[in-house]
């Protein structure tokens, strides 16, 4: 039985936790994903592969006021277990229940009823220019995107925009080597290449390793982030590596 899922009533709730604690909240989301995916289709591998990534970003930001934006839509589970909605997922997929999708009349949280691929970026893009023309350029935007909904063409748009733009966006891609299928393609086999090439391992090593020495800061509770993502922030691209990270590692690039 869940012990302490039970009362994350808001991300709020999670500031307070211990890393064992995190660790243990993790598990016990992945469980109640199981519990919905062996009564009913549901989403299953693309959310049992961004709980700790989920948890990382509501731990970072502040999305009561920064904007995050699920791309594709259908990812969003974990956040929903975290936002208010635990005590409702087993209605998830059902007449009358939660959506499987991001729908703002559930919560805040959700900005918008997203289900196809690809239009993550230049929505962030969108709410990050519209911030600061009405003086909220400490808001920041966060999209995170699936491998499978990277190579469309909208977002090879956005990034180009993001790049001359210079806004304060921050872009993850969650690369579980899956869309509806398994994903095939140029860019796929690209992203296969730098996975397993010795110079990308030897740095995320290294990486690993330095984020280990940076001074805790404001966000100085370590916790789990998922393994391998990809980031671009403002142009600027890099990765963000290893199972256990620090928080305060990943304020390098904010």
């Amino acid at each position: 039985m869940a012990e302490i899922l039970p009362s994350i009533l808001s991300p709020a709730d999670l500031r307070g936790l211990s890393p064992e604690q995190l660790e243990q909240l993790a598990a016990e989301m992945r469980r109640s994903l199981c519990e919905v995916a062996a009564t009913r289709t549901a989403h299953f591998a693309s959310n049992l592969g961004v709980v700790e990534l989920c948890l990382a970003l509501h731990r970072v930001f502040d999305f009561s006021r920064d904007r995050l934006i699920w791309d594709t839509g259908h990812q969003i589970y974990p956040h929903k277990l975290i936002t208010g909605r635990f005590a409702r997922f087993g209605t998830i997929r059902t007449k009358g229940g939660l959506m499987g999708y991001p729908n703002p009349e559930e919560s805040p949280y959700d900005l918008f009823m997203t289900g196809h691929a690809g239009s993550s970026v230049s929505t962030a893009l969108g709410l990050a220019s519209g911030d600061d023309l009405c003086g909220h350029g400490d808001r920041r935007s966060v999209a995170v995107i699936g491998d499978g909904a990277l190579p469309s063409g909208i977002v090879f748009e956005a990034l180009n925009n993001a790049g001359f733009l210079k806004k304060r966006l921050l872009v993850i891609l969650n690369d579980n080597r899956m869309s509806i299928c398994p994903r095939v393609g140029a860019l796929a086999e690209y992203l296969d290449c730098i996975r397993t090439n010795p110079w990308y391992r030897g740095i995320k090593h290294q990486a690993g390793e330095i984020i280990k020495g940076v001074p805790m800061g404001r966000m100085a509770e370590p916790e789990d982030i998922a393994r391998g993502a990809l980031f671009l922030a403002s142009g600027d691209a890099g990765f963000v590596t290893g199972q256990n990270l620090a928080v305060n590692g990943g304020s390098a690039f904010l």
